[in-house]
């Protein structure tokens, strides 16, 4: 019986073990995208920021309609750009890969103009035929009250 139950056990560990191995390719991805995210939204290059999103791709943020697949964002960022100058900065807390898959939480901070937003976030990632990983989805929850009469 005993020896019937180290097998399982030790292909888990193997699991676990590859799993483990290959979160760094995932990790490594994501964080070297943060900063190149963030100088394209703070240049309000909206086509930039698109281009890090799958064609079916999903943007949640507070206040705005779903905005579904890549032309959709790249539109909602340019509404977003179009109506000032917003400042972002975020940093994230978690990443964790599962295969072509991978999800990050973190916290943000924005600016635009005399109004502050502060929040957190939760991003999917997914590895891309040619290895580079995009966000399909992405979903922003603000920590600020929400504006009178909405």
């Amino acid at each position: 019986m005993r020896n019937a139950l180290v097998l399982p056990l030790l292909l888990l560990t193997a699991c676990a073990t590859t799993s483990t191995m290959s979160s760094n390719d995932a990790e490594a991805y994501i964080r070297g995208a943060e900063p190149r995210f963030i100088t394209a939204f703070n240049a309000g290059n909206a086509d930039a920021v698109a281009a890090m999103y799958a064609d079916d791709a999903v943007l949640l943020v507070p206040n705005a309609p779903i905005a579904r697949g890549n032309a959709a964002i790249r539109d909602a960022y340019r509404a977003a750009f179009g109506s000032g100058h917003p400042t972002l900065n975020f940093a994230s807390d978690r990443i964790v890969q599962s295969g072509d898959v991978a999800y990050e939480y973190g916290h943000y901070t924005m600016a635009m103009g005399s109004v502050n937003d502060q929040g957190n976030y939760v991003s999917v990632w997914r590895r891309q035929p040619n290895g580079d990983w995009k966000m399909v989805e992405d979903s922003v929850v603000s920590s600020m009250p929400a504006p009178p009469g909405r």
